[in-house]
């Protein structure tokens, strides 16, 4: 499952929904660099003032493209894990959504591909706001794990969901050595040896 498009989750003005996805293509197919907000006005059918009237630069209108493809990110996580009874089946959705949205999702791809070191600029500005974002959802898993007794109850939800984003982003961002994270099966062994013993 992939994150849907602007399109199908529309929840902002028709106008700003439109400019957002003509900019979100831009950036997919330029790179964001590379994008001036001619391409996106045009992208959009509208004139450059229209344009300027809802974002007056590309900075803010890349960061409200950001916004929207994280809230989005959000709302992927919480329908893979919406049935998974495990929090190791939960953790292992939640990684593989992860590295769907920093590796598949066209923006982050462009900006890897065209601009690696914006890239890894950019997701260490948006770092701090994404790590709130996915800890806070993982608490509840936490919650839920405790309640059906695969979590130790003197577990902090809060701080142990922190502690499971970190890891995941370790497990994301740095290519393994001696296992395969591309293949469930060893990501699933890989997190019940070594991330959930913590928490029980």
């Amino acid at each position: 499952m992939s994150i849907r498009s602007g399109a199908e989750m529309s929840t902002t003005a028709p106008t700003e929904e439109r400019i957002l996805d003509a900019a979100r293509s831009c950036f997919s197919r330029f790179g964001l660099h590379k994008t001036v907000m001619e391409d996106i006005a045009r992208e959009a059918d509208l004139s450059r003032g229209s344009l300027y009237r809802y974002f007056p630069d590309k900075e803010s209108l890349y960061r409200a493209v950001s916004a929207r493809e994280t809230k989005y990110f959000i709302d992927d996580i919480a329908r893979r894990t919406a049935r998974a009874r495990s929090l190791e089946t939960k953790i292992e959705r939640v990684l593989v959504a992860a590295m769907e949205f920093l590796y598949d999702n066209p923006i982050n791809a462009a900006m890897a591909a065209t601009d690696p070191e914006a890239f890894a600029a950019t997701l260490s500005t948006n770092g701090r706001d994404l790590l709130a974002l996915a800890v806070e959802a993982i608490i509840p898993m936490v919650h839920e794990a405790i309640e059906a007794g695969e979590v130790r109850a003197d577990v902090d939800p809060p701080r142990a969901a922190e502690w499971i984003v970190r890891m995941a982003l370790s497990l994301i961002s740095t290519p393994s050595v001696t296992f395969d994270r591309d293949d469930p099966v060893e990501l699933r062994r890989f997190l019940g040896d070594f991330l959930l013993p913590g928490l029980t």
